[in-house]
């Protein structure tokens, strides 16, 4: 189906009110939609697609085949070129034939609309891309080139007015693709161009600060007009201005795309979130942006990379504050060995997102080794998931980012390690406490004042300074949480099993999932859940197996948590209900739960052989650009692992990266004893750097050897270790090669603790 759009002009949105945002990082209160629609969609079991069969429409036959596993969503990637293949002219035909087979097989399409960055997209006829900061041509198009902007406004609600009264249509998609650098797989490959650059100039600059010399006295300059002021770099002088404006580009397209959106439609509307907290500044995603939007066009947010806790928590904390659904995608990252974990890992944090879940997204159903691997895991709990309800037991606790620096404020707090240092906070005391942004507060949508404590995760502001002022506790480390906020779950272990409960409504019982995350170790201990932390009312209860429906054996103890003892192989889910009432009679009750002091006290890892509690991290890898290759080889007559050099890998670190069994006393100790045999060679050492209370990557004792050509053990001694699995590939300590141009070779390793 063929058919030309007369195009109009979209109003670009400035003024009083881009001043306003910038200089608050914040916008007002936002405003009703301007058209009646739907409701948020709250019960979303989706995957993504690619447009097409490989050139052939999806049948009916695929999406029946979707729709028998619990699946009622298929998002489409839209290929921008060939929906239209010339300024105004639309080809539907295509799309047509996939409503209609969806609507046979009872299944809905959301399109997904690229800008950019997609099979497809952009339209072959859009030409002005922006410019690399080392210039080239970017991925993204220029997006402040106004007959570009327009183009794609005009496509996105062409083909949503076309679609939108098909009962296929499940809703759309306004915001993937790379605008400034919204989702660059590599920060620094666009977000400038000229077009970019006299917009940021003739309308942002004026609007935000009205006057050449109020820009001069905010920041000590000395320009004449505004044309002189740098579209600075990163850490460049002025990048903070550059960065906001950025920023503002960003949800000022978006709202004026989804206000344009629901002029012809009123359906379901989606956002997608992708990245990770600490590449705000570089990706211009900040969460609250699309939150923040989605509140005022009832829409929901889909959180990508939802298999890390850290952002999950973030996103369930946003989704209550802001009245929000959330709905969660798995987006993979690890060898297939570790897909099976990180599947899990994504399944059973789905609670998290509770009372404002909005289902789940499986990325991507390609026929990829993630689809294979991971797509029968999704579908398989997807029934557990679907009967899920009740509310995620938020206590009156939370934990604070400062995101200033992701709008240009260079003295904002720095955004590294955050997300990862917030899952571990959560991993190693699992209680309900909130995650609370200076975004949030901007908007209105949450307030420091409502929580009895608050732990700044990456430095004080001004919001943290008004609470204290205000007589607020504002906490200095993690370990003084216990003392406002109760624990749901105590395990004997960390890094291998995570719990995830459901209260409902009636706080007279919780659904608990667990799932056992860690790829290369199972979990042995117990479970104590605490009837306080889970926001149950006071009285005796007992836990059942939801999956079997038998009471497995626990112990009531005196302060009326219940102990279970839990043995789980790694990627295994679970789920249980925790019920009033003492357990039926006959359940077996452990003569000793929790247990204590259990676990080995020495692990070691081997070149060559399997077991021991420890693993050397991507053995066999590789990858160019990774800093942990290694090359199981025979040195000296021994069997050892080699670590690729800088000219192998293209990077100027080598490591050896190492994991320990959760379940070891090693991992529960402070103070460790390192013993590793390594051929000694001129030149060539090794540092020992492992999770501290301090550092992910803190600096331990450094090993230089005799340089003779022969096998030694060095032995070292870590201490304020707090092992949390924060380093690459997961590992809890690594060997940092002393000269990556050489090999280091490493035999065995063994970390030993006397309790």
């Amino acid at each position: 189906m063929l058919r030309s759009v007369r195009r109009g002009v979209i109003p670009l949105i400035c003024g009083l009110a881009a001043s306003v945002f910038v200089a608050q990082y914040a916008t007002a209160d936002p405003a009703p939609a301007t058209k009646a629609h739907a409701g948020p969609v709250s019960d979303y079991w989706a995957s993504q697609f690619q447009f097409d069969n490989n050139g052939t429409p999806w049948s009916t036959a695929d999406f029946a085949a979707i729709k028998a596993k619990g699946i009622d969503r298929a998002e489409l990637n839209m290929p921008w070129s060939k929906l239209e293949p010339s300024r105004g002219t639309f080809d539907f035909s295509e799309m047509d034939t996939e409503l209609a087979n969806a609507k046979a097989a009872g299944v809905k399409l959301v399109p997904i609309f690229w800008q950019s960055g997609w099979r497809g997209s952009p339209a072959t006829f859009e030409t002005d891309h922006e410019v690399t900061s080392t210039g080239a041509t970017g991925v993204a198009l220029a997006w402040w080139d106004q007959t570009e902007q327009n183009d794609y406004f005009a496509y996105v609600t062409a083909t949503v007015a076309h679609i939108t009264h098909n009962p296929a249509y499940g809703g759309s998609f306004m915001d993937y693709g790379h605008l400034d650098a919204q989702w660059l797989d590599n920060p620094g490959e666009g977000g400038w161009a000229p077009a970019d650059i006299a917009y940021f100039h003739s309308s942002w600059l004026p609007a935000t600060y009205k006057t050449v010399a109020a820009f001069n006295a905010k920041y000590n300059t000395t320009y004449t007009s505004f044309d002189q002021v740098p579209a600075a770099l990163p850490g460049a002088a002025l990048d903070g201005v550059y960065q906001a404006f950025r920023q503002w580009s960003v949800q000022d397209t978006y709202d004026r795309l989804t206000a344009a959106v629901r002029e012809v439609s009123n359906g379901p509307l989606f956002y997608y979130f992708g990245g990770h907290i600490s590449n705000a500044p570089q990706l211009g995603n900040l969460p609250d942006i699309f939150f923040n939007l989605a509140r005022k066009y009832h829409a929901t947010v889909v959180e990508d990379a939802a298999n890390s806790a850290g952002l999950s928590l973030l996103f369930g904390s946003l989704g209550r504050a802001y009245h929000v659904p959330v709905a969660q995608e798995w987006t993979v990252f690890g060898t297939d060995d570790q897909i099976p974990a990180e599947a899990v890992n994504w399944l059973s944090m789905y609670p998290m997102t509770l009372p404002t879940g909005g289902g789940e997204d499986f990325f991507i159903h390609d026929g990829t080794s993630k689809d294979v691997i991971g797509y029968p895991i999704y579908t398989s709990w997807l029934p557990v998931l679907q009967k899920i309800s009740g509310s995620y037991p938020t206590q009156p606790v939370a934990v604070y980012i400062d995101y200033s620096t992701a709008r240009g404020n260079d003295g904002g707090g720095n955004l590294n390690g955050v997300e990862n240092s917030i899952g571990a906070l959560w991993a190693g005391y699992q209680a309900g406490f909130s995650v609370v942004t200076s975004e949030e507060i901007a908007n209105h949508a949450d307030s420091l004042s409502h929580y009895r404590a608050v732990l700044p995760m990456n430095g004080s502001d001004a919001n943290i300074a008004a609470y204290q002022n205000a007589g607020g506790t504002v906490l200095s480390n993690g370990s003084q949480l216990a003392s406002y906020a109760p624990a749901y779950a105590d395990l004997t272990s960390q890094h291998a099993l995570q719990v995830v409960p459901a209260t409902a409504a009636n706080h007279r019982s919780s659904m608990v999932t667990l799932g056992e995350v860690n790829s290369n170790y199972g979990y042995t201990g117990s479970v104590t859940l605490h009837p306080d932390g889970l926001n149950l009312v006071r009285g005796t209860y007992h836990v059942v197996d939801a999956l079997t429906g038998q009471a497995p054996a626990q112990k009531l103890l005196a302060d009326g948590s219940v102990c279970v003892p839990v043995t789980m192989k790694s990627a295994q889910l679970d789920q249980w209900s925790v019920l009033p009432g003492a357990a039926p009679a006959g359940t077996p009750v452990p003569a000793s739960c929790p247990g204590n002091n259990s676990g080995a006290t020495s692990v070691t890892g081997t070149a060559g052989q399997s077991g021991g509690g420890l693993i050397y991290m991507s053995v066999g890898a590789t990858g160019q650009g990774a800093d942990g290759n290694l090359i199981q080889v025979t040195q000296g007559g021994q069997t050892a692992y080699e670590t690729w050099t800088s000219a192998q890998s293209g990077v100027t670190p080598a490591n050896v990266y190492l994991q320990l069994d959760p379940s070891s006393q090693v991992a529960k100790a402070s103070t460790v004893t390192a013993n590793v045999t390594y051929w000694s060679v001129a030149g060539q050492g090794f540092q020992v750097q492992y999770d501290s209370t301090t550092a992910p990557y803190f600096g331990g004792p450094t090993v230089a050897g005799s340089g003779t050509g022969s096998w030694q053990t060095a032995t070292v001694t870590l201490t304020n270790v707090q092992f949390n699995e924060l380093q690459n590939l997961s590992a809890d300590l690594r060997l940092a090669v002393t000269d990556p141009t050489k090999p280091l070779y490493v035999s065995s390793v063994t970390l030993s603790t006397t309790g």
